[in-house]
Formats: C-alpha cells, structure tokens, sequence
C-alpha cells in the first residue's frame, strides 16, 4: 500500500516596505557629461570610414545631459543653436542616473567602514525614478570647454555642463531588517561628502548633503 503524501503548506510573510523621500542640496559646482550624439555616432561609423563631422557645440551639450522629457535628439540629430539649447535649460530638466546614485550609496558603505560589502544595502534599498533619472533644478549653468586626449588620436575638445545651485528630490523604497531610515540618511550624506555625483567627481564636483527627509 503507497503512503499517503502530506501537502506542505508554506506560509509568506509579507515584506514590510517602507517608503521615503530625500532632498539633496548641492555643495559645488554638478558636472553633467554623458557620452553625447556625435561621438556615438563616431563610434557606430568608425568602420564606415566616413568624413569626420564638424562638431555642433550646442549639440554635443545638449545630448551629454539626462533628460527628464526625452528631446529626441540621439535619434533624429537635429541641429542646434544657442537659442534653443537655453529653450531646453528653461522647458525641461537635466537629470541625474538613479543608478548612479545607488551604486555610490554602497559604495559609500564600503569606504566608511560601515559593513565589507554593500550586498546588505542593495537589497534593502531601492530607488523608485521615472526612467531610472532624478531631476534637478538649478540657478546657474555654465559651459567649461577642455582640451582631453583620447587613447588614440591628438587631443579633442570637449564642453562639459556646470550646474550650479542644484538640488534633487527621490524617492526610496526601503526595508528596516539591515538599515533604518536614519542610517539611510547618514549614509547618503557620507556619499555627498566623500563621493558626489555627476562627472569630475575625482576632482570635487557633484558633492551634496541632505536638507530635508519626507
């Protein structure tokens, strides 16, 4: 006679989410300077060997930028003009990686000794963004135009975006079973102080602190 199986039945404990929002102020000057248009461009046509495009100025700022509404300009490359770049700084909103943001979280975790790895603290938090960016306001934009030399080739000029004045607002979905809230909030001014956010980060831009936590 076969034995009669027990059904098992296996109980799912909720997870206990929290959620928050935090508001961060700049110290400094935000560099902003993703890879833009034209040079993707370069690379996409390296192998077509075509001639090398003269460079828009205001094109190869506006594509280094998150946007907060998409401008299209990756895939239509339309041409640019000083006018309507300001129209942009004016109309829509420059935005940080939210994965950025995490990533220098645990790695804020790390350099500050507050646990070996930051496992712990990626699975505890979360950041909730719209397209994975954060949106920043700002008083004043500047453009810093550099000489930088690549691997190969003689050196290139670049424009990089200065923000100053700027502050950002995310929201986080968080679980108290490593962290709590305010160890959250000490964590991510650890990371303004030591790390920032945006490019020069080496050479001080993009440092921040947090003013206010909802």
């Amino acid at each position: 006679m076969a034995k009669k199986t027990e059904d098992k039945v296996i109980a799912l404990e909720p997870i206990k989410v929290k959620y928050a929002e935090i508001f961060i102020e700049g110290d400094g000057d935000l560099v902003l300077n993703k890879m833009n248009a034209r040079n993707e461009r370069m690379l996409n046509d390296r192998d077509n060997k075509k001639v090398r495009e003269i460079p828009n100025k205001w094109e190869d700022l506006a594509t280094a930028i998150h946007w907060k509404e998409d401008i299209g300009i990756e895939n239509t490359f339309e041409e640019l003009d000083e006018e309507k770049f300001g129209q942009l700084l004016r109309e829509n909103k420059p935005c940080l990686s939210a994965f950025g943001l995490k990533k220098s979280f645990g790695q804020a975790v790390v350099r500050n000794a507050i646990d070996t790895y930051s496992t712990k603290f990626d699975n505890a938090v979360n950041i909730i963004a719209d397209r994975g960016l954060v949106p920043i306001t700002f008083t004043e934009w500047s453009c810093d135009e550099r000489l930088m030399s690549p691997k190969k080739g003689s050196p290139v000029k670049v424009y990089l975006n200065h923000f100053g004045g700027w502050r950002a607002s995310f929201k986080i979905a968080y679980t108290e079973n490593v962290y709590n809230l305010n160890s959250i909030v000490n964590i991510i001014n650890l990371a303004g102080f030591g790390l920032g956010i945006g490019s020069g980060r080496t050479s001080g831009y993009g440092r921040y602190h947090v003013v206010d936590v909802k």
